[in-house]
């Protein structure tokens, strides 16, 4: 409803306004002053639409209170009611913009016929500022998306930027006057990015306080990319993360972990940069959820090193105990990784780990072998180099995964197994801890085997086979989108519509209209 301010220090002319709008009906929220400089007040702390003032009042009269109005840059239209007709008044209200101006005594049916113009007009101001807003609205959607695109298709490694016509500079992001940008990888374990309200980036904007870009990669992870500054410490950055993992962890009840990625310069590095975030993902299983780690870096900012390491034993010894040397072995070759590279342990920490290793398998062997047993403890600890080491115990994992190769395609037909559960159950919950639980392995060891295996990492490959079904339902049903959305997983629309336009660069009715 439209708000009126009647002012008039005589409560008689008043009170005759509010009665002829009530009356007549017309559609305006009546509030009142006595005076100019009450009515000045009013208007300083709220908002009006139309002025309906008397010109000569006592102190400040109608024509200085609007002048004081106009002075504020308010669009409130105004309407001048006087006993008064000399020329100089409705002069100044000219001036002054006035709409209309009313001359004492008032008519009924002028006063209905200027009081309802001014409604009119003011309603056709609203609607076609509501128009302009809406048509904004869905230029930043159109622009935001095809960023969005561009952004994914540079990171994933699928836009080809070496063309001229496609030169791109940085900062690729909208960040003025910033030349460089860091990417921050927002992993959850569980389902989580595709459950955000839709006041997440303003909110987030809060926390990160500096220029940033959202994607969304799945609905396990999503990217941030920030300014950055070359001068930037290692702690700064790391500060950054565990602000963020604080805020998700207060806002949401969620603890997510975050990958930093190196300083990027040029849209060229994206992709490498990318890649090598995600290889770090591999071994997020090394430390604790709420951890922040620093891509291309050999020692990581937090976490219970020591509690995952004994973690990581523990699952290879399972793996040996049910003769699964094969995955035993890449087990093996993460967590010496994690040791080799973590400033945390001495050579002889990582020896004793080792140690433990042979000794599992001497435990784990039907025909204890006393004197091998003993050998392969002397190799060990007669190595001079971390290298060496290495070597030396994924010679006794081989010899043993040779001696007992009922396991020896263990590996593959896991993966086989997991993407037939992705392409039958696609429509569903489906989440790493899920699949791994499901083919009897870790989630750890599921994430490193299916992307060895598949080149591709789970969350990735599970958005792109959803993405290819809801292709393939847009051109061959006539289903609703938000139906064909559901079908392929996401109960959230507007996630849907966005992740869908992200790969395709166009929303799911606009590929439906060109199909």
């Amino acid at each position: 409803m439209l708000k009126m301010l009647v002012v008039d220090d005589d409560k008689f002319e008043r009170d005759g306004v509010k009665f002829l709008i009530e009356k007549y009906g017309l559609n305006l929220e009546i509030s009142e002053a006595d005076s100019g400089e009450s009515a000045l007040a009013y208007i300083e702390s709220n908002d009006i639409d139309i002025l309906f003032s008397d010109i000569r009042m006592k102190g400040m009269d109608g024509l200085q209170l609007a002048a004081k109005v106009r002075e504020l840059g308010r669009p409130v239209k105004v309407i001048f009611m006087s006993a008064y007709g000399e020329f100089e008044y409705a002069q100044r209200a000219i001036d002054l913009k006035a709409i209309r101006y009313i001359l004492k005594p008032v008519q009924v049916s002028e006063f209905i016929k200027v009081v309802s113009q001014v409604i009119q007009l003011c309603e056709q101001e609203l609607k076609s500022k509501a128009q302009q807003e809406r048509m904004e609205e869905a230029y930043r959607k159109e622009v935001h998306y095809e960023k969005q695109k561009l952004m994914t298709d540079l990171i994933l490694g699928k836009a080809e930027v070496a063309d001229e016509d496609r030169e791109l500079s940085m900062p690729i992001t909208g960040f003025d006057g910033y030349c460089y940008v860091r990417m921050l990888m927002l992993d959850s374990r569980s389902r989580f990015f595709d459950r955000l309200d839709p006041d997440f980036e303003r909110q987030l904007a809060e926390t990160v306080r500096r220029g940033f870009d959202f994607i969304h990669l799945n609905e396990f992870q999503g990217l941030l990319l920030v300014e950055a500054f070359a001068e930037e410490s290692l702690e700064a950055l790391t500060d950054l993360g565990q602000q963020l993992i604080r805020w998700f962890r207060d806002k949401y009840g969620r603890e997510i972990c975050i990958v930093v990625s190196g300083l990027v310069d040029d849209v060229k590095q994206l992709y490498k940069e990318y890649y090598a975030m995600e290889s770090m993902l591999e071994n997020k299983f090394f430390f604790d959820e709420g951890t922040v780690l620093l891509a291309n870096r050999t020692s990581f900012a937090t976490g219970d090193v020591t509690a995952a390491v004994n973690d990581g034993l523990e699952e290879l010894t399972l793996n040996i105990q049910h003769n699964r040397y094969d995955i035993a072995r890449l087990r093996f070759e993460q967590l010496f990784d994690a040791l080799q590279g973590s400033d945390h342990y001495s050579v002889i920490y990582v020896k004793y780990v080792c140690s433990e290793i042979v000794k599992a398998i001497f435990d784990a062997s039907a025909k204890k072998n006393t004197d091998k047993f003993k050998l392969s403890l002397e190799s060990i600890y007669r190595t001079t180099k971390l290298n060496d080491l290495r070597k030396v115990v994924l010679t006794i994992l081989e010899e043993n995964e040779s001696s007992g190769r009922t396991s020896a395609e263990a590996m593959p037909k896991a993966i086989e197994e997991v993407v037939r559960i992705i392409e039958s159950e696609y429509n569903t919950d489906l989440s790493l801890e899920l699949l791994a639980e499901r083919i009897y392995l870790s989630p750890n060891y599921l994430s490193h085997l299916f992307k060895k295996q598949k080149r591709i990492s789970i969350n990735k490959f599970i958005t792109l086979y959803r993405m290819e079904k809801a292709k393939e339902l847009l051109r061959s049903t006539n289903r609703k989108i938000v139906d064909i959305g559901h079908d392929v997983g996401y109960s959230n629309f507007p996630y849907f519509s966005s992740l869908f336009k992200n790969h395709y660069g166009k929303s799911p009715s606009q590929f439906r209209e060109e199909a």
